[in-house]
């Protein structure tokens, strides 16, 4: 399915995890896209991917986020995205930003190749 710009993806995809749509989720990616938590277990692929999202979507958590910056070329964009996780009270579990690569595929639709969810918050050695 895609979106229609990059600036689209982080809204996408946060409505849809608040909805708990994994089929939508999953629609977002290319075929081929790796997606990473951490920087050292990679899903590669929808099948694996799907696998690496279910406890998160099976999880109470609410996605909160927005783009700091979108960088567009041609067919490719990089996107700094800033989120949080938050429990059913209201307060934060989880936090981050992510590093993710969409490409533009042959339907004009954007789709994540690469999501790598805490890339630009992991610290640096």
């Amino acid at each position: 399915m895609g979106v229609d710009t990059p600036e689209d993806m982080a809204e996408v995809f946060k409505q849809r995890f608040n909805d708990r749509d994994g089929p939508g989720i999953l629609s977002l990616y290319a075929a081929d896209a790796v997606f990473t938590m951490d920087g050292e277990t990679f899903a590669r692929g929808v099948d694996q991917i799907q696998g690496a999202l279910a406890g998160m979507l099976a999880s109470p958590f609410q996605l909160k986020g927005k783009y700091e910056s979108v960088l567009v070329a041609g067919d490719v964009a990089v996107c700094k995205l800033r989120w949080e996780m938050l429990n059913a009270e209201g307060w934060i579990e989880m936090d981050g930003v992510s590093l993710e690569v969409l490409k533009r595929g042959g339907d004009g639709k954007w789709r994540f190749a690469i999501d790598d969810a805490t890339g630009s918050s992991r610290g640096q050695d």
